[in-house]
């Protein structure tokens, strides 16, 4: 059985564990406000390099791997969880192990990167290895957030873009209910989903609901264009052929003249929409 098969059985055992372990206490009485660390965790080795704080959200560190790393934007496809050594429910203990909550209620580390966070809102890793944000887009998500972050009491920190601009966010804590799952945003845009999906697709990158129009606006008038300069010169080439036999092989110059008009058109708007759409 390969590792990676053998971590998500120890997992899933964890998940019915955790469970069984929160109807427990529910039917013991305990008070809804002290379910914040009814979480369950398992242990795992932590990079060497890293220093994982409690709330940190952490990544596997390879495939396969049982080694841990604090998560980032770039790992995000491998989460695991997030860094608690209270857990209510351990699956293993080691000393040499770092503890990390994969189910239930816990404190996570998490910035205002990525917009405001309310109680509701899927939390992913974030640039700053460690720490959450909130997910505005298709991402895989440690959790979702069960408060408001308040970024009055939290700590501030100037970060510095891609772009050299400096912004100020605010890094601190809330309590998220952990379960790892691919989380995919609702679409806002008025567009087909696939047309949307497939601009995306050529641009690499999302696009605005105004560049998508205008290039289907473009693509739209060459292929109107095309079609009505096609039709008339082959009706036309017909008519002449019917009426002057003889003149059939000037009239076959002139349809390949069309032709390659017609060609040189559809691949401006080719280009031209790309350009739209990418640029």
């Amino acid at each position: 059985m390969s590792t990676s098969s053998q971590h998500k059985k120890i997992i899933g055992f964890g998940l019915a564990l955790c469970s069984l372990t929160l109807a427990c206490l529910s039917l013991a009485g305990m008070p809804a406000h002290a379910q914040t660390s009814a979480a369950v965790s398992q242990g795992f080795q932590g990079d060497a390099s890293a220093n994982l704080v409690a709330g940190a959200v952490v990544s596997l560190a390879g495939d396969g791997s049982t080694v841990i790393r604090a998560a980032t934007v770039q790992t995000a496809s491998s989460l695991v969880g997030v860094v608690n050594s209270k857990a209510v429910l351990a699956l293993s203990a080691a000393n040499n192990q770092v503890q990390v909550v994969i189910a239930g209620n816990t404190p996570v580390l998490v910035s205002d990167i990525n917009g405001s966070i309310q109680a509701g809102d899927k939390i992913t890793a974030s640039p700053i290895a460690g720490v959450g944000m909130k997910a505005a887009t298709d991402a895989e998500i440690i959790g979702v957030a069960q408060q408001n972050f308040d970024a009055q009491a939290a700590q501030s920190k100037t970060i510095t873009d891609r772009e050299g601009k400096s912004h100020t966010i605010h890094i601190g804590t809330i309590t998220a209910q952990i379960n790892v799952a691919y989380y995919v945003a609702p679409s806002n845009t008025v567009l087909p989903p696939f047309l949307q999906g497939l601009a995306n697709s050529i641009a690499g990158k999302p696009v605005s609901v105004v560049r998508i129009l205008i290039a289907c606006i473009l693509l739209l008038l060459a292929s109107v264009g095309i079609f009505i300069l096609l039709y008339t010169s082959i009706r036309a080439g017909i008519i002449s052929i019917g009426r002057n036999p003889l003149a059939a092989h000037a009239i076959n110059r002139g349809l390949a003249t069309v032709g390659l008009t017609t060609l040189l058109i559809l691949a401006f708007a080719l280009v031209a929409t790309y350009v739209i759409l990418a640029i």
